[in-house]
C-alpha cells in the first residue's frame, strides 16, 4: 500500500455458523437528523439545501441512505428480511449495533467509538472521503462502526462493507448485482482514502440515469455532469457537477450575440443597461441591419485579428476564432458572463468548471496578443483571470463556495508553458487537465518504442515533472476510453489500466476520468468501468486478482472461457486509434477512398516480410474477433444461472456490434485492394459481404444509444457509426468504372 492509501487489517473469520446466530438481533443506528425516519431522510435529497451552510439535514440524507442501503443487501445476503432494523442514534437498542456515522453526527458512536479507538480528529486526518470500519466488542455486545470523516466517506464506508462482505455492481442494470449468500460473522479493522480524490467520467448532454448514478456511487466514483437533470441525487451521492466545455465561448461570449447595452450610436437599445465601454473606434453600425447590434459589430476591436482583419466566427458552437484575449475590456465582459453562467445561468449550481476554449480554436494574431506568448501562455492567463472573477464573486456574495477550475491540456495548448504563470497563481483552485487524444493503445502510455505514445510523455514531462517546468500544479488525466469517434466499441483495456493508472499516480495525477462513457447497456465495457473504479480508488490494486474475482462473480461456471475471451478482445481493438479516431485513422481513408488505406505502421493490411507494422494488422485483429466469437459462443452454450446467462447476452450482443464493425472493414478494405490489383471478380465478392455486413449494421440501433452522440448525429446506426458509410459508394463506382484503380 502506499503511504496515501491507509488499509489496516481486515480480519477474516471465514468461520461458518447456523443461520440463526448470522448477524443475530442486530441493530443499524444511524441519525434521522431532522425527518421521522430513515426511509423518509435517505429520500429527502429534493427538500435538502445542499448549498445553505446547514449540513445537518444533508448529512442525514446521505447516511440514513447509507443506513437503507446497508440494510437492504444485508438482508437479502442472510434471507432474513426482518432483521437488520434501522433505529435512530438517540436510542440504545438491545442485541448488537452497526453504527452508520462517526462521533460528529450519531449521538450513539458518540459514546461508542472512542472505546473502539475511533476518534472525530482520526477520521478527520483520513481526508475527505475517507472512512473507518471498526467493529469491537463494547459492553457485552458486538459493534460495528461505519464512519466517514464526512457524509461521503461515512456512505463509501457502507459501499466497501458491503464489497468485502462480496456483493458486486457490475453494471447500473439490476441483473449486474451480485449478491451472496452469507452465513457468517466478520471482524473489521479498516481505515481507507482515495488514492485518486477525483474519479469518475466527461461527460455533457443530458445524460444518465439514477441508476447509473447509483453505480457511480457504489463504486466510489465521485464526478458526473450539471447537464445530467438528477442534481438532489448527484449531490446525495456525492458525485460532484462539472460544468463547461468547448462550447462556453459561444454560449457565453459569441460574436453574433446581442450586445447587451445601450449602445450610443444606436436606437431602440434605451431600455438596456448603461454602455461601461467605450465607443470602438472601428465601429460601423449595424452592419448585417438586422435593428439590433451584436457583440462583434459593438466591438469590433474585441475580435480576434487574422490575416489583418477583425473576424468573429464560430463554427458548429465549438470550432473557429478566439476572441482579442489582451483585450483587458473583451476579457472583462467574458468573465462577467461567465461568473454570471455559475451564479444564476447555465452553470449555476456546479460545483467545479472545465475551462475550455473553442476546440483547436485559433488565437489572435495581434502584436498586443502575440506578446502575451503563447496559446498555451495566453490560455493560463485566462485561467487566472477567471480565477480571480470567482473570487471577488464570493467576497461579494454572488457565490457562498469555491469554484474549482480545469483548464486544457490539450491540441493547440498541449505544449508546456514557456514562462513563468503569474505570481498568484493559485494552484489550489487551477488544474491541469491533461488529455492525450489520438494516443496508442497498443503500447503503455510511456512505452519508449511507440513515437506517438512518446509525444505525449514528452508533453506530460514537460508541463508535471521536469525541474524547470513552470506549471507547479497537480494534474487530471482525461482518458479516451470511449471517445466519441469510437461509437461504443466493445473495447477493453484491461492491460493497458493495469500499468497506466499507476504511472499517472506515481506522477502527479490525483483525479482521472474518461470521455463518453456509456450510461448503461454495457456488455463488454463492463470490466472498464469496474476495474478503473478499484484502480482510482486503491492504486495498488492488484489487477490479477481484480480480474479472478471479477470472472469469477461475473461469469460463474464460464469464468475462465470468458477470461480468455477478454484477453483476446483486448488485442483485437487495441489499435482502435489507427482504426478509428487518428487523422489517419482506416474508417477516415476508407470513407474517402484513398489509394493507401494503411500510410501509418501501427496499422497494416497485413504483417509483410521487411515491413515495419507497430501493432496488430487488420488481418490479425479479424482472426483476433474469430476466436473472441468462438469463446463467447462456448461460454453462451453453458448451462448458467439466468443473471449470468443475461449479462453474456448482453456481452454477446455489444462483441457483435464490434465484430461486425471490424469485419466490415476489413471486406471493403479487401475489396479496394483487390481493384488496385485488377481483381473485379474477387473485389466485387467481397464488396457483397461488405453490403451484407453493412445491412446488418444498419439495423443496430442498440449498442450505441447511451453514448455522447453529436446532435448531427441523433440518428445513429451501427453503419454510420463506423464512419465509412461512403466506402461502398466509392467501391460500386470503381467497379461501374472502365479504369478500376482507386486513385
Amino acid at each position: 500500500m502506499t503511504p496515501q492509501h491507509l488499509t489496516f487489517v481486515a480480519g477474516l473469520l471465514l468461520t461458518v455458523f447456523p443461520a440463526a446466530t448470522a448477524f443475530s438481533e442486530t441493530t443499524i443506528v444511524v441519525n434521522f437528523g431532522p425527518y421521522g425516519s430513515a426511509q423518509a431522510a435517505g429520500h429527502a435529497e429534493a427538500e435538502v439545501d445542499w448549498l445553505d451552510a446547514d449540513r445537518t439535514d444533508d448529512v442525514a440524507c446521505t447516511e440514513c441512505f447509507g443506513a437503507l442501503e446497508l440494510q437492504h443487501y444485508l438482508r437479502k445476503m442472510t434471507s432474513r428480511e426482518k432483521d437488520f432494523e434501522i433505529r435512530d442514534d438517540r436510542s440504545e437498542p438491545a442485541g448488537d449495533w452497526i453504527l452508520i456515522g462517526g462521533p460528529e453526527s450519531n449521538a450513539l458512536a458518540r459514546r461508542v467509538a472512542p472505546k473502539l479507538n475511533v476518534t472525530s480528529d482520526r477520521l478527520i486526518a483520513l481526508g475527505p472521503q475517507g472512512y473507518r470500519i471498526k467493529s469491537g466488542t463494547v459492553d457485552g455486545r458486538q459493534v460495528t462502526l461505519v464512519a466517514g470523516s464526512d457524509r461521503i466517506g461515512t456512505l463509501y464506508g457502507v459501499y466497501d462493507l458491503l464489497h468485502r462482505l462480496g456483493v458486486r455492481w457490475f453494471g447500473p442494470e439490476a441483473f449486474q448485482e451480485e449478491i451472496p449468500l452469507a452465513r457468517w460473522i466478520m471482524t473489521w479493522d479498516v481505515a481507507e482514502k482515495p488514492d485518486f480524490i477525483a474519479r469518475g467520467f466527461m461527460a455533457w448532454q443530458p445524460r444518465g440515469s439514477k441508476e447509473f448514478l447509483l453505480w457511480m456511487a457504489r463504486n466510489r466514483l465521485n464526478e458526473w455532469t450539471i447537464e445530467c437533470p438528477h442534481h438532489d441525487s448527484m449531490r446525495k451521492l456525492g458525485i460532484k457537477m462539472f460544468a463547461g466545455n468547448h462550447d462556453t465561448l459561444g454560449l457565453l461570449f459569441h460574436p453574433d450575440a446581442e450586445y447587451p447595452y445601450n449602445h450610443a450610436a444606436i436606437q431602440g437599445d434605451e431600455s438596456k443597461p448603461a454602455d461601461p465601454y467605450p465607443r470602438s473606434p472601428l465601429f460601423k453600425g449595424d452592419v448585417n441591419r438586422d435593428g439590433k447590434l451584436s457583440y462583434a459589430e459593438a466591438q469590433p476591436q474585441w475580435q480576434g485579428l487574422f490575416g489583418g482583419k477583425r473576424i468573429g466566427k464560430i463554427r458548429k458552437g465549438t470550432f473557429g476564432n478566439h476572441f482579442c484575449t489582451s483585450n483587458p475590456d473583451a476579457c472583462r465582459e467574458f468573465f462577467k458572463n461567465y461568473v454570471e453562467a455559475v451564479t444564476k445561468g447555465a452553470y449555476r449550481g456546479a460545483d467545479a468548471i472545465r475551462f475550455w476554449m473553442l476546440d483547436r480554436g485559433k488565437w489572435c494574431e495581434c502584436d498586443a496578443c502575440k506578446a502575451l506568448g503563447t496559446p498555451t501562455d495566453r490560455n493560463l492567463l485566462l485561467v487566472h483571470q477567471l480565477d480571480n472573477a470567482f473570487k471577488e464573486a464570493r467576497r461579494n456574495g454572488l457565490l457562498n463556495r469555491q469554484i474549482p477550475i480545469r483548464f486544457l491540456v490539450y491540441a493547440e495548448v498541449l505544449s508546456p508553458p514557456t514562462r513563468p504563470l503569474p505570481q498568484n497563481f493559485d494552484y489550489s483552485t487551477c488544474t491541469a487537465t491533461f488529455y492525450p487524444i489520438r494516443r496508442c493503445y497498443v503500447h503503455q502510455f510511456d512505452d519508449p518504442t511507440c513515437e506517438t505514445n512518446q509525444r505525449y510523455a514528452d508533453m506530460y514531462r514537460g508541463w508535471f515533472l521536469e525541474p524547470s517546468r513552470h506549471y507547479r500544479g497537480n494534474v487530471v488525466i482525461g482518458e479516451y476510453y470511449n471517445v466519441s469517434k469510437f461509437r461504443s466499441l466493445p473495447i477493453c483495456f484491461m492491460h493497458g489500466m493495469a500499468h497506466d493508472i499507476p504511472y499517472y499516480h506515481e506522477n502527479r495525477a490525483r483525479a482521472f476520468q474518461y470521455m463518453h462513457v456509456t450510461t448503461g447497456r454495457w456488455g463488454n465495457k463492463s470490466l472498464t468501468n469496474y476495474q478503473m473504479a478499484r484502480q482510482l480508488w486503491d492504486v495498488d490494486t492488484h489487477c490479477e486478482t481484480l480480474w479472478r474475482d471479477y470472472f469469477a462473480r461475473r461469469y460463474g461456471p464460464v469464468a475462465d472461457t470468458m477470461h480468455d475471451f477478454y484477453k483476446v478482445l483486448e488485442h483485437m481493438f487495441s489499435n482502435i486509434d489507427q482504426l478509428k479516431e487518428s487523422r489517419h485513422s482506416l474508417a477516415y481513408l476508407l470513407n474517402r477512398g484513398v489509394k493507401d488505406l494503411f500510410p501509418d505502421p501501427h496499422l497494416q493490411f497485413a504483417r509483410e516480410p521487411g515491413d515495419k507494422t507497430n501493432g496488430p494488422t487488420l488481418v490479425e485483429m479479424v482472426e483476433a474477433g474469430k476466436q473472441c466469437r468462438e469463446l463467447i459462443n462456448r461460454a453462451m452454450a453453458a448451462n448458467v444461472p439466468e443473471r449470468i446467462r443475461q449479462r453474456l447476452i448482453e456481452d454477446e450482443r455489444q462483441f457483435t456490434y464490434g465484430e461486425r464493425t471490424l469485419n466490415y472493414y476489413y471486406h471493403c478494405a479487401t475489396s479496394f485492394r483487390l481493384l488496385r490489383q485488377d481483381r473485379r471478380d474477387a473485389a466485387r465478392h467481397h464488396l457483397t459481404e461488405a453490403k451484407r455486413i453493412a445491412r446488418l449494421l444498419e439495423r443496430d440501433t442498440w449498442s450505441m444509444r447511451l453514448c455522447y452522440i453529436e446532435k448531427s448525429k441523433a440518428d445513429h446506426n451501427g453503419l454510420t457509426c463506423t464512419d465509412a458509410v461512403n466506402a461502398i459508394r466509392r467501391l460500386e463506382k470503381l467497379l461501374a468504372d472502365k479504369d478500376p484503380k482507386p486513385k
